[in-house]
């Protein structure tokens, strides 16, 4: 359990600094310092008593010994610190007062067998050790350091144990179990983390990969339950899906097609250390279905430095939203169509319905005709350009009024800010151009609809949606939620060309953590014997 803390503490950390040129541009940069990492430290020292305290881990069976009823009591708050090294890694320490488990053990020795109960003891754990990174194509994880030691072990036997004379073999088989998990078991996993790589589907019909055992311990499913919105209660509310049933009978949406969504978390840039801090640069571009999009570019050239002045700093490049909007543009995820019955028109439309066609249900429907695509720039912020067809008609029992198509293409610029962990903010439309290019009711009146939509359009409608906009951010901002526990303070947000810019601090609640985690743990225990669980001796 100890080396899940370790692991969880450094999982950002990767590879000993190399050349920039060796390295592959990344959609997302991560910086974290010192600050961080001792806050977290600080957070596993007081999670690690209470998640290992009253545990009862499922039996361990080898060729030679079954262990069983083990349970695991007395851990005392441990000493955490860690540390950057310049150039190669991270240093860590952990020292731990007072650790007690017993159990039952059945041990056999040739053609003879030694079972009994048992409990062992140990005092002032010191785990001292080196985390080395080397990126040569790929990162591989060393631990050049790595010193277990203690100052006392005891073992304690029932009277007439048969157990006893193997009091020497146990001791050496705990102490052994415990430097392979802290000086190979987390080397060996953090090398398999950074070599991950999303493997490309067959085809564009390629399934979500189904499930594992669903009764087994899931940490998606740990962080889902993490995330859950709780109500005032203090029961979860749970996400329902609207049934055709409950949906409005005067509408109907065209639906869209089924897939399912991932972020490519692809190590491109190997963690760079020095004494102050660690950067990493991931892949982060969205997945649909698995596929990756190729037409998306990443910046090769961004400004790192600005990610200097809070725990974690965060540099997102416009590459990230425009491999979504490949994505919504290729698979027609953007098309929109719309049916309203006479009585659940909008009033802006009632008036030209009573006109035009009294009993006819109105269709409006819109599709993109262009990629849209994102453009940051440090001065104005992030615009988004999109381009599409709107498409307005009428239909009845026997005509069919096309009232209006017509093609659009604009900017919408945004420059949101953070004060107070508040989002404050600006939205502007830009390079607006609205071309009626058929009519419906009369094609020689498509030139002045066309004047119309481009002087309504900038003029009347979005300076109402701009102004709403601005009293919603601007006079009372949109306070920065908590999301699964973490609440990000102090956030400070800029703009540097190609990509967004975070710098903040952050808290972490961990009595919600620990609640959360041994709740999830006693459910599943339930199904799944193979699972620890909490017995309370």
């Amino acid at each position: 359990m100890t080396n899940r803390f370790i692991l969880l503490l450094f999982f950002l950390s990767g590879s000993l600094v190399s050349s920039e040129i060796t390295h592959q541009p990344a959609g997302i940069y991560v910086r974290l310092n010192q600050k961080a990492v001792d806050y977290v430290a600080d957070l596993a020292s007081d999670a690690l008593p209470a998640i290992l305290n009253n545990l009862s881990p499922p039996d361990i069976k080898t060729e030679v010994a079954t262990i069983s009823k083990l349970h695991i009591s007395n851990v005392a708050k441990p000493n955490i610190s860690a540390k950057f090294i310049d150039g190669k890694g991270v240093a860590y320490n952990i020292t731990l007062a007072s650790f007690r488990a017993s159990a039952f053990a059945e041990i056999s020795v040739f053609v003879w067998t030694y079972e009994g109960d048992f409990t062992a003891e140990l005092k002032e754990l010191s785990i001292r050790s080196e985390l080395h990174f080397v990126h040569n194509g790929t990162t591989t994880v060393t631990a050049p350091v790595c010193n277990v030691t203690h100052s006392e072990l005891s073992l304690v036997f029932p009277p007439k144990s048969s157990l006893a004379a193997l009091q020497s073999e146990i001791k050496g088989q705990i102490v052994s179990a415990i430097r392979d998990a802290v000086c190979s078991t987390a080397v060996e996993a953090l090398t398999f983390v950074m070599a991950q790589k999303p493997i490309s589907p067959e085809s564009p019909s390629y399934e979500k990969p189904v499930a594992g055992d669903p009764n087994s311990f899931s940490v998606a499913e740990l962080g889902a339950s993490l995330c859950q919105v709780e109500k005032a209660d203090g029961n979860e509310e749970e996400v329902t899906t609207p049934t055709p049933e409950d949906a409005d009978s005067n509408s109907t949406i065209e639906a869209s097609p089924q897939g399912y969504w991932g972020v490519d978390l692809s190590v491109n840039h190997p963690p760079t250390f020095t004494d102050e801090d660690m950067i990493i640069g991931l892949d982060g571009g969205i997945l649909f279905n698995g596929w990756t999009a190729d037409s998306a570019h990443q910046p090769h050239v961004l400004n790192k430095t600005r990610l200097d002045k809070k725990m974690v700093g965060i540099l997102l490049s416009e590459y990230i939203p425009n491999t979504l909007f490949q994505h919504i543009y290729m698979y027609d995820l953007g098309n929109f169509k719309h049916r309203y019955t006479p009585t659940a028109l909008p009033k802006m439309l009632q008036k030209l319905s009573k006109a035009v066609c009294s009993k006819c249900y109105v269709e409006v429907s819109a599709n993109l005709t262009e990629q849209p695509r994102m453009e940051i720039d440090a001065d104005l912020g992030a615009r988004v350009q999109l381009s599409g067809n709107v498409s307005i008609m009428f239909h009845g029992r026997e005509q069919l009024h096309d009232v209006l198509r017509a093609n659009t293409k604009l900017h919408v610029t945004l420059k949101p800010t953070v004060r107070h962990s508040r989002i404050f903010g600006d939205v502007s439309l830009t390079n607006v151009d609205v071309n009626v290019f058929d009519l419906g009711l009369g094609g020689p009146l498509a030139a002045p609809i066309e004047k119309l939509f481009s002087f309504v359009v900038p003029r009347v409608l979005w300076p109402q949606v701009k102004k709403r906009l601005r009293f919603a951010m601007n006079r009372r901002g949109v306070k920065l939620p908590i999301f699964c526990g973490v609440e990000l303070e102090h956030t400070e947000l800029d703009f540097v060309d190609h990509a967004v810019l975070l710098n903040t601090d952050f808290s972490f609640d961990l009595p919600l953590f620990l609640t959360k985690f041994k709740t999830y743990l006693e459910v599943k225990s339930r199904m799944n014997p193979n699972l620890p669980k909490y017995v309370i001796v």
